[in-house]
């Protein structure tokens, strides 16, 4: 903004673990705009409270566990969000909204949702109809190219990697750290056709040029290395004590650094297949 670019206003920090009043209120005015204002005659709104179905806010109260049988539920739902949910329930309650949504509005909240995170300083996006403490367009998109991809197994390791570590709260990064470096073992084992136990992401990187992908030698020792940072004797793979408490930016780094890298392969791949 003018005022803060200018320094007439300080520079708003990153909220992480956090929820300004005028983020709340640009929340729900985007809710209300979009899902309560907009309804009209004609419109599915008031069809659903002429048929008795239950409108999207009763429906978004008894997700979040609360009361969805009283009148007026919109406004109490207003303010719950503004002045009793906790930051990370009105997180959840954005989670649940788009979860309500076809694929195209859903499509649309979600770009109105990260602009509006964006232009809030907050530190979250929406990734795959999670919100994730990740604020890079790019880690987003790589993360999302990698969850859609057509290899089921990868696409489920790296699903699980990112609902492990944005769970807010009780994230496991530990889990997450296991998942990413298993999605880049998977890719490399759909490449090289490699099976059973000695199918490890170590041996199937040795083999990849063998099947016609050629990656620098530094790159291969990079994530040679990352193999070794989780498979160690005390390792993550393992259970070792050292990585009970693994910080969030390791997490964020493998979620982020696995994900770019099988995004890497599958185009190198896709060139000689």
């Amino acid at each position: 903004m003018f005022s803060e670019k200018y320094k007439y206003k300080p520079e708003q920090p990153i909220q992480l673990e956090s929820m300004s009043e005028s983020l709340k209120q640009r929340i729900w005015n985007l809710f209300y705009i979009n899902e309560i204002k907009s309804g009209g005659i004609g419109s599915s709104r008031l069809s659903q409270s002429i048929n008795g179905t239950p409108l999207i806010e009763d429906l978004i109260l008894d997700k979040l566990g609360l009361d969805a049988t009283q009148k007026d539920n919109s406004e109490r739902l207003k303010r719950q969000i503004l002045t009793a949910f906790q930051w990370y329930q009105v997180y959840d309650f954005i989670e649940i909204h788009i979860s309500l949504l076809n694929d195209e509005k859903r499509a649309a909240r979600v770009d109105q949702y990260n602009a509006l995170l964006e232009a809030e300083k907050a530190g979250y996006r929406i990734v795959k109809g999670e919100i994730v403490p990740i604020t890079d367009k790019n880690e987003i998109e790589s993360i999302e190219k990698t969850i859609s991809s057509p290899y089921a197994s990868v696409s489920v390791h790296m699903n699980k990697a990112l609902e492990l570590y944005s769970d807010r709260e009780k994230p496991d990064y530990e889990n997450s750290i296991k998942e990413s470096i298993s999605a880049v073992e998977a890719m490399c084992c759909i490449i090289t056709g490699m099976t059973g136990a000695g199918a490890t992401l170590g041996a199937a990187l040795k083999k990849l040029k063998d099947n016609g992908v050629h990656i620098h030698k530094a790159m291969e020792s990079a994530f040679s290395s990352l193999y070794g940072y989780t498979s160690d004797e005390n390792g993550i793979r393992h259970g070792g004590i050292d990585f009970t408490n693994s910080p969030a930016e390791d997490a964020k780094f493998m979620l982020v650094s696995c994900s770019s890298f099988v995004n890497y392969l599958i185009e190198k791949w896709s060139k000689i297949k």
